[in-house]
Parts: structure tokens; C-alpha cells; sequence
């Protein structure tokens, strides 16, 4: 993987050595800008270095990518996480590493183990009793005021998280405490001190590509984030809510475009949650192609897409727009804070196809609060309509995934849908839409989605599951079972509203 990589991350030397681990693939990791900036971040230090590891074969001792130095042979280990069902894999990696996994039996011999990324910014509760200290919101600043306290601090633990404490932005779960009712809901978090979300200018902080590979989803492309948070409130999703809404001016962008790296990429691939609400995105996407280079973008908001986007999209040779009606009717894409209209998402498509894209590809979401067998039929008739829009002219992808609630949103008290109930939207999707012929399906697993559900809006409760999980060897299932936990107590029911929640000393 590193023969293919082209500029650098690593920086030889250092006094005090550090490793980020993406708890996933090269391919995954390295297709995160928020990943690769803390590397880059760390390695501004004077005295300290910073290398990157990844998950790797269930029984290999995990090493760093760079040096290939055994974790525990770190100073520090730092944990980028993304995705709830990667939890596992953090356990997992600690213990091939030979590290203890709680906290409360590593001592100053071992590496001190950080977390940050946006599953820590909503709940991180269920990984307290593994972290020492979570960072929660951007990185950017706050890893170096941590990296200088641990100078300070290295050689006394306790010293250590008590010092970090005072860090806007840093969370050290060893110091609260939780206490729960007789009916297992929360009844308080002492102390009652609150953690502030950390915010940065973007302009401040290059936040794009520092390697570019073609071994991730984005291969030979220099990922740039023009915007963080979303205008939008989409009640279904976290980022409306965990970050504060903020654009890179389009002359930081321009400027960064026309870096030697950026210079050696395929492409520019424009990263944010909704590229298209940027102020000057039209701005932006002339100049970059009228410096000769070609975009690409994850997906397109259909209400603020522009016929400049499209132009500059096909001019870039892309072959596929993504879209996400999220929900077949329109009712129901109102009842989630999506209010946009399927003849907007016609026009759309329309105009693409019209332009020359070759491929449509459609997420929609199952199980959403309020949601009838009117609106799982109503996926199948847009996808039909979409099919006779596009004709032959086009290849058409659906992708179905159930909803799980987050933390922070709206959707935070509501009870998500039965396991057995979203396998049979599935099945029934997956039926329907082969009956159109000539569409590409993929779902998520409702099992695999129902675990997630659990995590997401998990206590410390689920610490001794994932614990057991790795020390003896157990399935999720019987893990949950041993330690008399049961999972709709977390997904199953709907919350009173003034019910305590194990995030809300999270701001």
C-alpha cells in the first residue's frame, strides 16, 4: 500500500511516538480526510511523530503502517471512528496488541488511548470504560493542546486525565460517573459538568488530501472539504446536529486546489455533507475546471444542485450523480425534514441524463417513524418512473438502508423498527425492484443495523458485552444474554421526553 501512495504522512524520529488507527480497512481509512488531518496535525510537533495503522487479520499482531512497530510499543494510540460497528474492532485490535482493554487496568507502561471522530461527538458512551480521553468535535486544535499537556503530564496517569479535564473538548469518561433507575433508564452523570463540542475556522486548517492512492474509494483523487456541518435539519441525521454549520471561503479553496498534491491527482473530489448549499459552489466548481481540473463529488442535494454543478460534473468525465430521496413519498420525506419533491428529483435526473451522465444511483432509508406500507410502495413506483425516465440511456442503483435513531436528533426518543419487520421491507424491495430488470440492489443487513442501533444510543452498560465479546469469545447474542441486557431496551421502545439520556452531558 505504501509503494502506491503518492506524498507523505509520516515524519521519521520523534521522542514520543504516536499511532492513529482507522478501526477498518486501508481502503476505508484512507478515504477519510478527518483521519489523514490528525496524522498530518501530529506530525507538526517538534518532538513528537505520528504513523497510521488499520485493522488487519483477526489474529495478526497489530503493527503501524510506516515502521511496522507493534501498537504497544506506542506512547500513544489514537482511535478515528466513524461507524458504531467498528467498536469491535477497536476491542479487538487492543487485544491482539496485548493491551489491556479497560482503562482502569492499563498503567503508565502501557499506551494511553485517545478516540475522537463523529460517533464520540454524539455517544461515547459505550466505549468509556476502554477510552482514557475523547475529543469531541474538530480535531484540528484541540490535538495540540493535548500533545503538550502530555508532555508534561506522561509519567502520572492520573495527573494526566486530571489535566487534560480542563481542555475544551476533552472528555476523560474515568471522572463522571453514572447512576441508573429501578426501571434501567439514567438517572443522573456526575458531575454535572458538560462537554463543549470544539469548533474551527476552516480557512485556518488545510483540511484535504495529504496522500493520494488509488487503494480507497476515492483512488487517485485529492479529497478537499469545502463545508462542515449541514445547513439542513433532516431529522434522521446527526451532523445537522453535532456540528455547527461552517464553508471554506472559495479562495481558500482555489488556493489549496492548486497545491503540488492536488496538482499530481486525477481529480478534486469536493467533500462536504451537502457540497451543493455552499454560497459560491458555482464559483468554485468554474474555476477548478477552468484550471484544467476535473471533480467529482460524493452526492448531490437535488433542491440546490445547479446547472453549472452538472456541467462542471460531465466535463469532469463522471459517469454517476448520486441522490438521496431518503423516503419513496413525499409525506413522508416532510415527516423527516427532507422536504423535497420527487418532480424536483425528476428534474434533476432529467437534466443529468440530458447532459451525458451515465449512471443514477438512489438511497432510500426503511423504517422511518410514521412510516406505512404506502410509503415501501412508493420506493417501488419512484424507482419504476426513474427506470422509464432514464430508459436505456442510463444504469440504475438503488441502495436501502435501515434507519437507525441517533443520539441528538429529533428522532432521539422514537423506537426503531422491529428486525424482523425491516428483513421483510427488504425482501419485499428486493422482489419488486428485480421484477423491473436492469437495476443494481443493495441493502444493509437489518440485523447488522439493529446492533448499530444498539450502540448508537448505548450506555457504559453495553462495556461489559463488547468486553465479553473478545475475552470470551462470545457472539453478540449470547454476550447480551450472559450479562442480562436486553437490545429493545435500547431500540425497541419510545423514551419518555424527559427521560435522561447517557449523551446529554455532551453539547
Amino acid at each position: 500500500m505504501l509503494q502506491n501512495e503518492y506524498g507523505s504522512l509520516y515524519k521519521p524520529g520523534g521522542k514520543i511516538k504516536t499511532v492513529i488507527v482507522f478501526p477498518n480497512s486501508y481502503y476505508l481509512g484512507m478515504s477519510s480526510l478527518g483521519f489523514q488531518v490528525i496524522c498530518y496535525e501530529i506530525n507538526q510537533h517538534p518532538v513528537i511523530s505520528c504513523e497510521r495503522a488499520f485493522l488487519q487479520e483477526s489474529y495478526a499482531i497489530p503493527k503501524s503502517l510506516e515502521t511496522q512497530r507493534p501498537l504497544s510499543n506506542f506512547n500513544i494510540i489514537g482511535f478515528s471512528i466513524s461507524f458504531e460497528l467498528d467498536y469491535f474492532n477497536i476491542l479487538k485490535i487492543l487485544l491482539n496488541a496485548g493491551i489491556p482493554l479497560k482503562s482502569s487496568e492499563r498503567n503508565n507502561k502501557h499506551p494511553f488511548i485517545i478516540a475522537g471522530g463523529i460517533c464520540p461527538a454524539f455517544n461515547p458512551e459505550p466505549l468509556a470504560d476502554f477510552i482514557d480521553a475523547f475529543f469531541i468535535g474538530d480535531g484540528e486544535e484541540v490535538i495540540h493542546e493535548f500533545l503538550s499537556v502530555y508532555q508534561v503530564y506522561q509519567s502520572d496517569r492520573q495527573k494526566l486525565l486530571e489535566a487534560l479535564s480542563e481542555i475544551k473538548g476533552v472528555y476523560i469518561p474515568s471522572l463522571y460517573k453514572p447512576s441508573y433507575n429501578e426501571d434501567g433508564t439514567l438517572s443522573a452523570i456526575f458531575p454535572e459538568i458538560k462537554i463543549e463540542h470544539r469548533t474551527v475556522e476552516l480557512d485556518k486548517y488545510e483540511t484535504a488530501s495529504k496522500v493520494i492512492t488509488p487503494d480507497t474509494e476515492f483512488a487517485n483523487t485529492f479529497l478537499l472539504e469545502i463545508s462542515r456541518g449541514c445547513v439542513h435539519r433532516c431529522k434522521f441525521c446527526v451532523s445537522c446536529y453535532v456540528q455547527k454549520y461552517r464553508i471554506r471561503s472559495a479562495d481558500n479553496i482555489i488556493e489549496i486546489a492548486k497545491s503540488d498534491l492536488a496538482q499530481k491527482a486525477k481529480k478534486i473530489g469536493l467533500v462536504g455533507s451537502s457540497v451543493t448549499d455552499h454560497q459560491d459552489i458555482d464559483k468554485i466548481v468554474e474555476a477548478l475546471v477552468g484550471m484544467g481540473r476535473k471533480i467529482t463529488v460524493a452526492s448531490l442535494r437535488a433542491d440546490s444542485v445547479s446547472e453549472v454543478v452538472l456541467d462542471a460534473l460531465v466535463s469532469s468525465d463522471l459517469e454517476t450523480i448520486t441522490l438521496a430521496p431518503e423516503a419513496g413519498s413525499d409525506r413522508l420525506r416532510k415527516v423527516i425534514g427532507k422536504n423535497i419533491s420527487i418532480d424536483k428529483i425528476y428534474d434533476v435526473i432529467k437534466s443529468a441524463i440530458k447532459k451525458g451522465i451515465k449512471g443514477i444511483k438512489l438511497y432510500f432509508m426503511i423504517g422511518l417513524p410514521t412510516e406505512t406500507h404506502d410509503d415501501i410502495e412508493a420506493i417501488v413506483s419512484v424507482v419504476k418512473d426513474i427506470k422509464k425516465l432514464i430508459k436505456s440511456k442510463a444504469h440504475l442503483s438503488i441502495s436501502v438502508s435501515p434507519f437507525v435513531p441517533k443520539p441528538k436528533t429529533p428522532f432521539q426518543w422514537y423506537p426503531m423498527e422491529n428486525e424482523k419487520l425491516l428483513a421483510q421491507k427488504l425482501f419485499y424491495l428486493k422482489r419488486e425492484l428485480a421484477k423491473v430488470g436492469g437495476i443494481r440492489f443493495s441493502a444493509n443487513s437489518a440485523r447488522m443495523s439493529a446492533i448499530q442501533g444498539v450502540l448508537s444510543r448505548g450506555d457504559r452498560r453495553l462495556a461489559k458485552v463488547l468486553y465479553d465479546m473478545q475475552i470470551k469469545n462470545l457472539s453478540w447474542q449470547r454476550s447480551l444474554k450472559e450479562n442480562n441486557i436486553n437490545a429493545e431496551f435500547y431500540i425497541g421502545r419510545q423514551r419518555d421526553f424527559n427521560e435522561k439520556f447517557p449523551w446529554d452531558h455532551i453539547q
